[in-house]
């Protein structure tokens, strides 16, 4: 039995006697990347592009956009005012703390 025609080929005997063959990298080479994929990805890229030059010029997404952006500015303008009371309060505890501990002493 002769080996396939495979660049790297291992041959290892088998229990029952028989040589069976590996090989190693695949003997199939890989198509290349823009001929595999080039149709798929145009066709992709023309819809994903009409998609969003749709959504970019539409009114009515452009509003609802800016009403999201204004709404979540507004929220974390919000919690960045909660987190400066916070530090006040934290750091005016500190002081009523540190005061105390030198009176004691």
């Amino acid at each position: 039995m002769n080996p396939p025609n495979m660049p790297y080929v291992y041959a290892y005997r088998l229990p029952n006697g028989q040589v069976a063959y590996a090989s190693y990298p695949s003997v199939t080479p890989p198509t290349p990347y823009r001929q595999a994929n080039s149709k798929t990805h145009f066709v992709t890229g023309v819809i994903a592009g009409a998609a969003i030059a749709y959504l970019l010029t539409n009114p009515q997404v452009q509003q609802g956009v800016a009403t999201t952006a204004k709404k979540a500015w507004g929220t974390v303008r919000g919690e960045v005012e909660e987190l400066k009371e916070r530090l006040a309060d934290l750091q005016a505890e500190l002081d009523y703390y540190r005061q105390q501990e030198n009176d004691a002493s």
